[in-house]
């Protein structure tokens, strides 16, 4: 009923996990990660206690063997799918036989995806050729979902998408592990609206390059059509005061001014 990645990022020192599924809410089921110690996903008919259990086996194991000691005792096993990547980065899986097909995964450097109830095996091979490439972890995440469904995806539809990510090296709040914890639990468009959800969370959080801006043409037309009399004003509103200095803007602020990639938006 869904397909999702777990990964590990090196330069960034972070853990993620990112899912879609034609199921409700299926963030709060699939994705769990600790900084330092590794991501669990856990889906198809989903035994929740691998999340926990597969954080508190990473401590101490590698991916393959917290897969091994996941599923060996589990009498439904062949009903289930996970996959984990540890603290090094080693990944693995496990999909059961009696998941409903389309179902496999495919493990890589750094990283697995997996899925079940797919259009077909083209759907995993599009998230992994994302994952082999470059970028920022949050943005190959969101890539891939994106891809998958391109390929079909979940072969019954859509519903929700979620990204949860964690790092020491970058959280969004102090004295939080979490850089990124995006949820869209019910909607017909779940990775459109996640991906909008990204673009505002980055905006919001993340230190981005610094654009130049005027107040005039497509800004003076966006501005006006909100009621704002300058930018300044409108990222007071929006919780951006910190993003905008003189005639310079966060470069993600901006996407969000001018609604770069919303849903229902060319």
């Amino acid at each position: 009923m869904t397909f999702s990645v777990v990964c590990y990022d090196k330069n960034q020192e972070a853990w993620g996990v990112g899912v879609a599924s034609k199921y409700l809410a299926a963030g709060s089921t699939v994705p769990w990660a600790k900084p330092s110690v590794g991501a669990v996903a856990t889906q198809a008919y989903a035994n929740v206690s691998y999340g926990p259990e597969g954080l508190e086996l990473l401590r101490s194991f590698s991916a393959a063997e917290v897969v091994e000691k996941l599923t060996s005792p589990d009498i439904l096993k062949e009903k289930r799918q996970v996959a984990v990547v540890d603290r090094n980065g080693n990944a693995a899986a496990f999909t059961g036989s009696e998941c409903n097909s389309y179902a496999g995964h495919i493990t890589g450097d750094g990283f697995s995806v997996q899925g079940n109830i797919l259009a077909g095996p083209e759907v995993i091979e599009a998230m992994a050729s994302v994952m082999e490439g470059r970028g920022r972890i949050e943005d190959r995440i969101m890539e891939a979902l994106i891809r998958a469904d391109e390929k079909g995806g979940d072969r019954r539809g859509r519903q929700s998408a979620a990204i949860f990510i964690v790092s020491e090296k970058e959280q969004y709040e102090e004295g939080s592990d979490r850089m990124v914890d995006l949820r869209i639990d019910n909607s017909p468009n779940p990775l459109g609206e996640l991906k909008w959800a990204l673009k505002n969370w980055k905006a919001t959080f993340f230190q981005n390059p610094m654009v130049t801006f005027t107040e005039s043409g497509k800004i003076r037309d966006r501005l006006d059509a909100m009621h704002f009399k300058t930018v300044e004003e409108w990222a007071s509103m929006n919780n951006f005061s910190s993003k905008v200095s003189g005639n310079m803007i966060d470069r993600e602020v901006l996407d969000v001014l001018m609604e770069v990639s919303k849903p229902g938006n060319s």
